[in-house]
């Protein structure tokens, strides 16, 4: 487990990096209740620090702007528990970021900051105007240096990836002594690069799933079943991406291409041009959602608009919860929804792409 090293803080921080990932908020309340995930923002994330929020448990929200990313210029909370930070906190903009890659209105932010500062720098009660909040927010981040917390569930802060030197492997390009199952590569960078960084789509389907009203379920004692038998032993957020590539793996056996226009018919002709039922309905898309809104009816809001490919994930992930997992089954027992996930065709289909998902079968 490699922690940040957040070491000589001052109380007078300004600044922090993402190590891992954020559910990034509307306001600093966490509980399982609220509804106000904004995004999910990815590691390498960097905001200047806006405000902090002692909670009753202990734990802090931190305010932010974000400076950099596709969520840059929006102010958001995250969530950080004592002993388990994955957060880089800096008194001044640090000189080893990466300066290529700065826009200009990170460029704008820090001049701000000066000017803003100066007044400050001038008055001698300058560190006194610094809330308890605040100062307690850092001492506790800088606690959880030397801090391991293990068997981590919780859904609003992150945990670290398993790395191979420098860089973290998450996915395998096939399994030691076992034929590969083909994958389109419309299919393989659906949601997620080999490092597990996830694409728009993959951020939008884990913070889905990170909501308190889904996370009950996806994060619940095996709930992939056999297709990660360490899923118990993850990080909430590793457990995310293992979901995030069973949706992956998903949607290359029941489209092959992954495109969320694409018409799913109900029959198809085999090798020996004898005709087969495939679906019990037209389907559409990445996952073959019904295309008929009144068969998606009976599964809410959630299922209304499966025209783009953030509506049918959307509309997957309730599917899941309500036909399989919030029944008390696995995402492979119970009254499976797909096809692929059913009997012998999970260890055909489904089996040796899950594979590849190192974290899942690592001993």
């Amino acid at each position: 487990m490699s922690i940040s090293l957040l070491a000589g803080f001052t109380g007078t921080e300004e600044y922090v990096e993402l190590n891992g990932m954020l559910n990034g908020r509307s306001s600093a309340s966490f509980s399982r209740g609220d509804n106000n995930i904004v995004t999910t923002l990815t590691r390498g994330t960097r905001g200047e620090v806006l405000e902090t929020k002692k909670l009753r448990s202990g734990s802090f929200g931190i305010k932010i702007k974000v400076l950099n990313g596709r969520n840059q210029g929006d102010e958001m909370w995250v969530y950080h528990r004592d002993g388990d930070s994955d957060l880089s906190l800096y008194e001044d903009m640090p000189s080893n970021w990466d300066q290529g890659k700065k826009t200009k209105n990170t460029v704008a932010a820090k001049a701000a900051k000066v000017e803003k500062e100066k007044p400050a720098v001038q008055d001698p009660e300058f560190k006194q105007k610094k809330t308890k909040a605040n100062k307690e927010a850092i001492d506790a981040i800088n606690r959880s240096n030397a801090t391991k917390v293990a068997n981590d569930s919780c859904v609003n802060c992150s945990a670290p990836s398993t790395k191979t030197g420098s860089r973290a492997v998450i996915l395998k390009k096939r399994v030691s002594g076992k034929k590969a199952r083909g994958m389109t590569s419309q299919c393989q960078n659906l949601l997620m690069n080999s490092q597990g960084n996830p694409t728009q789509l993959g951020q939008y389907m884990m913070s889905t799933m990170a909501d308190p009203r889904n996370s009950k379920y996806y994060l619940k004692s095996n709930a992939l079943g056999g297709l990660c038998p360490r899923f118990n032993n993850l990080s909430s957020e590793n457990k995310l991406k293992a979901w995030a590539w069973f949706w992956t793996s998903l949607g290359q056996e029941e489209s092959s291409t992954c495109n969320p226009g694409l018409r799913h018919g109900q029959w198809y002709t085999d090798r020996n041009g004898n005709t087969r039922r495939l679906n019990p309905t037209d389907g559409l898309g990445i996952w073959t959602v019904e295309v008929s809104p009144i068969l998606r009816a009976s599964r809410g809001p959630e299922c209304a608009n499966v025209k783009s490919a953030s509506g049918q994930a959307k509309c997957a992930i309730e599917t899941m919860k309500d036909t399989q997992l919030a029944r008390g089954a696995t995402a492979t027992s119970g009254n499976k929804y797909w096809g692929p996930t059913r009997g012998h065709r999970v260890k055909r289909q489904m089996l040796p792409h899950m594979e590849r998902f190192a974290l899942c079968f690592q001993k």
